[in-house]
């Protein structure tokens, strides 16, 4: 699923390119052309942000959730992934170092599927950059605090 920043500026690139086109192309009337066109991107945008409102949804189910398990699997996910980049990144070059040849462990940083590298990036952003305005969000307005359904007991401060 793409980012919605990334979809919202998709979305607004095919109404403001091909879709301006076709309209252009088939109809003559300016303004009807120019009504179109604002309906097509504000029902585009509407469909962009509930579908933004429903993963924010799921992850606040998650994270409220009573089951260690669906509290944690994100951070767990993260956490495995970092590991498997820190064994490929530093523990395989130094045990190579050490033993003097190259080590019989496959893959390797050359092998890794360019998936990986997008699902980490992606992951690892969300992650950190959710947790972080997550914090930042508590710390700014103390008297809101209450009002974040996902800053658990232990994430609260004051």
């Amino acid at each position: 699923m793409l980012p919605v920043a990334v979809a919202a500026q998709l979305a607004l690139g095919l109404v403001q390119g091909p879709l301006a086109k076709i309209l252009d192309a088939y109809v003559s009337d300016v303004e009807l052309k120019r009504k179109l066109a604002a309906e097509i991107e504000q029902q585009t945008l509407g469909y962009l942000t509930r579908t933004a409102e429903r993963g924010a949804d799921v992850v606040l189910a998650e994270t409220n959730s009573e089951h260690w398990l669906s509290r944690s699997w994100r951070p767990l996910l993260m956490l495995v992934l970092m590991g498997f980049l820190l064994l490929v990144g530093f523990v395989l070059p130094v045990a190579d170092l050490i033993v003097g040849h190259r080590i019989a462990f496959e893959p390797r940083w050359q092998l890794l599927p360019e998936g990986f590298w997008q699902f980490l990036t992606v992951g690892a952003g969300g992650y950190i950059g959710g947790r972080t305005l997550e914090k930042v969000a508590g710390s700014a307005s103390p008297a809101r605090r209450a009002g974040f359904p996902f800053m658990r007991g232990s994430d609260r401060k004051g």
